[in-house]
């Protein structure tokens, strides 16, 4: 059976793989919570809830893993993250960050299938400093962990 760890991974792997075959500059994606990022960056981490209750099977203890996605920018070239921000957003474009992950729903073997939940609007982000902040926008990776 895959980990949280395993899934984490190969979300992460997935992504930058899709924007540096895109030629996608300076982008930190990170398969765990980055509290002070370098922007672009997009980080994984384990949501809140972190479980879903409603795709466990049995002898399964809580289901599948709920797991946020979020790209965040900073506002040095804020006109070119801000647009980068709307491509990674939209469903339609190369760099759209859902399409990068549903590319391979198995994530290279370690879920049975992915999807995509909840996404956000844009919205503020404080820096952990309590000085400026980040734009960006979040989803939510629902992972079923493959089972062998």
């Amino acid at each position: 059976m895959a980990g949280l760890r395993d899934i984490l991974d190969a979300a992460a792997d997935q992504i930058r793989s899709t924007l540096a075959a895109l030629d996608a500059t300076d982008v930190q994606v990170e398969p765990r919570m980055v509290l002070n990022p370098t922007p672009l960056t997009i980080d994984l981490y384990p949501g809140d809830p972190s479980r879903d209750t409603g795709t466990a099977a049995f002898d399964d203890i809580n289901g599948g893993y709920l797991i946020t996605v979020r790209a965040r920018i900073g506002t040095v070239d804020f006109d070119a993250g801000y647009d980068l921000l709307i491509s990674l957003m939209d469903d339609d474009d190369q760099l759209c960050l859902a399409q990068a992950l549903l590319d391979d729903p198995t994530l290279n073997g370690y879920a049975a299938d992915i999807d995509v939940r909840d996404p956000t609007g844009l919205r503020a982000y404080e820096h952990p400093s309590g000085e400026g902040g980040h734009l960006g926008f979040q989803f939510t990776l629902l992972a079923i962990p493959a089972r062998t």
